[in-house]
């Protein structure tokens, strides 16, 4: 883009373009209208013809350019004080001092400052009645002197002695002057007034709402008289009371001679918090024209156009519509054949050819801007050192040259001098910046780099930001302005993309060693909070003795070295994208045997949750990222990963056994004087199913402690063994097939050969059973419950047997006695033709071995079954 040589833009202001010519004028002073600031703007009465007074109103609007140490309203002194009579604003403190009577009067008043904008003051002094009444805006304040009978004088009066000197704009240290250029008054004064008596508040608020006041006594001073006079750079105009006391915000106009398309002349109005003009009367549409058409070789082209208008078109309605609230236009001034919205013709350009008309036309063509401007926006200059003496406020107002110029709240002026944007101090002589630009016409809106002179920062290429942007927003590198929320939310806002650069969460700072972990807090030990979630057990191996575990691990701690930007509410989306920027705990973990075990991750990252305020703003990073402090915002580091470990498995009451198995987390190179690991919630939690193949995961625990002067952190798992399966399946059959063997001592004590084949049988089968047994479960060197139990069966089978042959050997070693048995009937001597008698064999002494055996199997098997049924009672509830 090519910008035009010699003007870069015209600036001018006006409160309103058919504003009628009605009130009274009143007149304004001017201070410090020159290029540098001067002890030499001021108005002053000369010494001698300032009465005696024991009464004294002063009434003052007052509109401010520039801001200094102290701000003096009245200034009246004597030969031997210098604030005999005294009135100033100091901004820094934000009070008002009001000051008589050589110092036995003293009171101070809080005030808003406010830049650019008429403030109304008024101060009432009743030396007679002792009241002192000041009124500032909306803000009154009403004072009852008390000073001390004997701090005054031989006649117990007080008063202002007369015969000084009085002085408006400059602060007095003599009746010579001794002015300091640091407390002078930057700005306009207007309708100044000083009576001789104290007037009633309602007279006051009469005079600083800008109302005549009928039969009013005439004032001691005011700016009208020859009493006071103007001296050094000072300027004396007036303008209608009604502009002065008007709710109603006068405006102003920029106009830049350099042609853009319409989007880009939108966004630029937009970054200096303006507006494109829309003329709304004739009159106006015609100052305008009348007032830039001399640019029009520079603004038109092959399309007669001048600058553009506020307005767009509205394809679906075919109405033109105001860009600022979208709602139609009230007026226009359209060429017959050009008025109608159409896709190719969207935009609105004054045009050159025909006098105060307007085309629609295309918006990709290029021609100048008109900006409309209803406040004076304030400007923030960033990345100065903390020690810079430039202004970091800037504003932009009317001048009379027409030139674009930033006035600094308090001394420094930023203006184009041969085609170069400077600083330049109104103070300091030697203080000036000059602006590196890019290309022709740049404006220093925006990132820029400055080569400084004369400031007490060492750095002497610096980038500087220069804002329009509110405190709630962020600024593009190109001087765009979108909500900080914006702010790196993964979404491109700004045009320049530059929102999403630099999104580091974690500001590190220079000498900052990730190697070497946080300070401690208020000399303890720092809290480092840890939480452990087991996700789900991966295998549970009793042959190898080895547990995997998959488990989220979660750290908290602060570091106050640190500081983090932009966060977010939900954690999530503060992540530290580079974990080796900063410092985070390198946790170890051992096993049961002290030994390391194997742990495999499968992600890693940190987080800051956010849980403060944010830092106050820091004005000298050219970032307006949201900043918050290290030592209020928890870091979060989060790990996924599966461990591996050995666990000592006690198998002796298998399968009623519970196994106790456990990892250790310590934090190396981090002892219990600089770190404690701290429980966090519940410290551990599972949230997988506790049901395994074998095992159930009963519980877990959390136990903290200090071993070799480092804190550890040690997780029980406790697993109890679903024996269910066994009862079915192992001692249930193996219990029948003895109570089988048992049973055989109910068969006929003769037929043996039945007997010891059912005997066989069943310790085949159970040692068959055993054999099977023995090769699922796992193998020790020392015998479980499960080996015991079967030893006792087998045991018990084997007994059997031994006793039924013992039995069978009685019954063959003893020949049977053969007993006739006769019938009841024949008994009794009955007859019957079918009744003989029965002879039985029978061996005593093997029936009652037999009988003894029996019982005292049956009584070893109830033993031994209650024997093993409180064991697993005792083993289950032992643990």
């Amino acid at each position: 883009m090519v910008w035009s040589r010699g003007v870069a833009w015209t600036l001018f202001a006006i409160g309103t373009v058919a504003m009628a010519a009605s009130g009274r004028r009143v007149s304004v002073v001017r201070f410090q209208t020159g290029d540098v600031a001067t002890t030499e703007s001021f108005l002053d009465t000369g010494l001698g013809d300032f009465p005696l007074l024991r009464q004294m109103t002063m009434v003052v609007h007052l509109r401010l350019r520039r801001v200094t140490s102290h701000i003096p309203l009245l200034n009246y002194a004597v030969e031997g004080c210098n604030e005999e009579l005294f009135v100033e604003l100091v901004p820094k403190k934000k009070d008002m001092h009001v000051q008589c009577c050589g110092g036995l009067v003293s009171e101070a008043f809080k005030f808003k400052l406010r830049m650019f904008t008429w403030q109304h003051i008024s101060v009432s002094l009743n030396l007679e009645t002792r009241i002192l009444l000041v009124i500032y805006d909306d803000l009154v304040y009403q004072v009852e002197l008390k000073v001390p009978t004997w701090q005054l004088g031989p006649d117990k009066r007080l008063e202002v002695r007369g015969g000084g000197r009085l002085v408006v704009g400059q602060k007095l240290y003599s009746l010579e002057g001794d002015f300091i250029v640091l407390e002078t008054l930057d700005g306009e004064i207007a309708d100044y007034r000083v009576y001789d008596v104290a007037l009633h508040p309602k007279q006051m608020n009469e005079l600083l709402n800008c109302r005549d006041i009928p039969n009013l006594k005439k004032p001691l001073i005011d700016l009208s008289s020859n009493n006071i006079e103007l001296k050094g750079p000072t300027t004396n105009r007036t303008i209608l009371m009604n502009e002065m006391c008007s709710n109603h915000v006068t405006g102003f106009y920029l106009f830049f001679a350099q042609k853009m398309v319409f989007q880009r002349a939108y966004s630029w109005c937009r970054k200096l918090k303006g507006h494109l003009i829309l003329p709304e009367d004739a009159e106006t549409n015609a100052y305008f024209f009348d007032k830039f058409i001399r640019f029009k070789d520079q603004c038109d082209d092959i399309w007669t156009h001048l600058y553009w208008i506020g307005s767009g078109g509205n394809l679906t309605t075919r109405v033109w519509q105001k860009l600022t609230d979208g709602t139609p236009i009230q007026w226009y001034q359209f060429l017959r054949e050009y008025r109608t919205v159409t896709p190719e013709f969207q935009c609105i350009a004054a045009v050159t050819h025909d006098r105060y008309k307007w085309a629609a036309c295309p918006c990709d063509i290029e021609t100048c801007i008109l900006c409309n401007f209803t406040t004076h926006p304030e400007m923030r200059l960033r990345g100065l050192c903390k020690d810079s003496m430039f202004d970091r406020l800037f504003s932009f107002r009317d001048n009379e040259n027409y030139e674009l110029t930033f006035d600094g709240l308090a001394h420094v002026v930023m203006q184009k001098q041969n085609d170069s944007w400077i600083m330049r101090s109104r103070l300091y002589q030697g203080l000036r910046a000059m602006m590196q630009s890019q290309w022709k016409g740049e404006y220093p809106v925006g990132v820029h780099t400055w080569y400084i002179y004369g400031d007490r920062c060492r750095q002497k290429e610096v980038k500087l930001l220069l804002t329009s942007c509110h405190d709630n927003e962020y600024t593009c590198d190109d001087g765009s302005c979108i909500n900080k929320n914006h702010r790196c939310d993964l979404s491109v806002d700004c045009e320049d993309q530059s929102d999403e650069m630099n999104c580091n969460v974690a500001l590190v700072p220079t000498g900052y060693s990730s190697g070497l972990p946080p300070p401690t807090l208020n000399a303890k030990p720092l809290p480092i909070y840890f939480s452990l979630n087991v996700t789900s057990v991966r295998e549970f191996s009793l042959v190898s003795f080895t547990i995997s575990i998959d488990v989220f691990l979660k750290l908290k701690w602060q570091d106050r070295r640190l500081k983090f930007s932009n966060l977010q509410d939900n954690f999530l989306a503060n992540k530290i994208k580079v974990l080796s920027q900063v410092w985070t705990p390198v946790m170890k973990v051992e096993d049961g045997t002290l030994s390391a075990a194997q742990s495999t991750s499968q992600t890693q990252t940190v987080y800051v949750t956010k849980t403060s305020e944010p830092l106050p703003d820091d004005d000298t990073t050219i970032r307006e990222d949201v900043v918050y402090s290290g030592s209020e915002n928890s870091m979060i580091f989060q790990r996924e990963e599966t461990i591996t470990f050995k666990c000592e498995f006690k198998l002796k009451m298998y399968p009623f056994d519970r196994q106790i198995c456990l990892i250790v987390y310590r934090i190396q190179d981090v002892t219990k004087e600089l770190g404690v690991l701290t429980k966090d919630g519940p410290g551990v939690q599972f949230l997988g199913g506790r049901q395994l193949l074998e095992y159930t995961l009963i519980s877990e625990t959390f136990t903290n402690y200090t071993l070799n002067q480092v804190s550890h952190i040690k997780i029980e798992f406790s697993f109890r063994n679903q024996y269910g399966y066994y009862i079915g399946n192992t001692f249930l059959p193996s219990i029948m097939l003895v109570i089988i063997c048992w049973a055989t001592l109910h068969f006929d004590i003769a037929d043996f050969q039945d007997r010891i084949m059912v005997s066989l049988t069943s310790l085949l089968v159970l040692a068959t059973f055993f054999t099977q047994t023995s090769q699922s479960i796992p193998k020790t060197a020392y015998l479980k419950l499960i080996d015991v139990w079967f030893v006792a069966l087998i045991s018990e089978d084997f007994t059997i047997i031994i006793s039924l042959v013992y039995i069978e050997v009685l019954r063959l070693r003893h020949p049977a006695t053969n007993i006739k048995v006769a019938p009841v009937g024949s008994l009794m001597g009955g007859a019957s033709s079918n009744s003989s008698p029965v002879q039985v064999n029978c061996n005593k002494k093997a029936l009652r071995m037999n009988r003894i055996l029996f019982n005292l199997f049956s009584l070893t098997m109830v033993i031994m079954v209650l024997s093993f049924g409180c064991m697993c009672v005792f083993s289950l509830l032992s643990h």
